[in-house]
């Protein structure tokens, strides 16, 4: 009910069959965890806007040679670089992820950022240069000082400015080719890892960028935060019986965690964003253990 009323506000087209798989993903998921319904709802009405059409975004042009050169000196694609959302889709999206959050979870942060963008107090365009800049602290510091929640404020900016990252992911991809990448933040935009999967019957480790959706291959032993490859201090987190499928990959040594799913195939940016909500309850888990997200790269 609530998502055919947001769609009736906001208006959608049939969604591809990519989000039509999530959705029916995130019905069983919330038929399965119910303790996860109100995170898997707010998904739900989100994620068709996510991958609307939209070709009026300013994507930045980069050389071979200069992403190499970025690259092997460890910099992400779109550091320094100017990338700017079509304005009145990034809204629009931003005010569909707090009418999502305010219908499901309640209280008044998502009504406090949704009235600040529509007043003009913040700008959503600001915050992604804040976050492309690899600057959280400027990010945090234009929130606090409206007195609105960073996190949430955090998380309503990662949905609205998904599915531009997303695209421009795909287009610098190419550009990565033939150059390695080891670091633990995302090679395009600089994001720490959302999680990562175990791919394969290899089980080959692959990071994956919550911002972007962009993929990079890591070494199972080490940590991404910290660089650790001590196997003392390197552990898992999990719940009896689901080992095998999702876990928490931990690291003693700077406390930071990255939760694993197993996948035979690459996950798709829809699907990337179910297993996020799927795997909360590591979050949770985590979080006991006194294991947190590192800041922003």
């Amino acid at each position: 009910m609530a998502g055919n009323l947001l769609n009736r506000l906001f208006g959608r087209s049939s969604p591809p069959p990519e989000v039509e798989s999530a959705l029916a993903a995130l019905d069983q998921l919330a038929r399965q965890r119910p303790t996860l319904a109100g995170p898997a709802a707010v998904l739900r009405d989100v994620l068709p806007a996510l991958f609307e059409e939209s070709g009026r975004d300013s994507i930045p042009s980069l050389t071979p040679d200069e992403a190499a050169a970025k690259l092997t000196a460890g910099v992400p694609l779109l550091r320094d670089e100017s990338l700017v959302p079509e304005s009145k889709s990034l809204h629009r999206r931003w005010q569909r992820v707090c009418a999502a959050v305010r219908q499901h979870q309640g209280g008044d942060g998502a009504s406090a950022l949704e009235q600040a963008v529509r007043q003009g107090k913040l700008g959503p365009l600001d915050l992604v240069r804040d976050v492309l800049a690899g600057n959280a602290d400027a990010l945090h510091a234009r929130v606090d000082a409206l007195g609105l929640d960073a996190g949430l404020a955090g998380t309503v900016l990662r949905f609205s400015l998904f599915p531009v990252l997303a695209k421009v992911n795909t287009s610098l991809a190419p550009l990565r080719e033939g150059t390695r990448w080891e670091r633990g933040f995302c090679p395009t935009c600089g994001s720490w890892p959302l999680l990562g999967e175990f791919r394969g019957l290899e089980q080959v480790r692959f990071l994956r960028c919550g911002l972007c959706a962009a993929e990079w291959g890591f070494p199972r032993l080490c940590c991404p935060f910290c660089g650790t490859e001590d196997h003392d201090v390197l552990g898992y987190l999990h719940v009896e019986g689901e080992e095998s499928r999702q876990r928490a990959a931990t690291c003693d040594a700077c406390r930071g965690y990255v939760k694993m799913v197993t996948t035979l195939s690459p996950l798709g940016a829809a699907d990337l964003l179910v297993q996020d909500v799927a795997t909360m309850h590591l979050d949770l888990i985590a979080a006991e253990k006194g294991y947190g997200p590192p800041a922003a790269e």
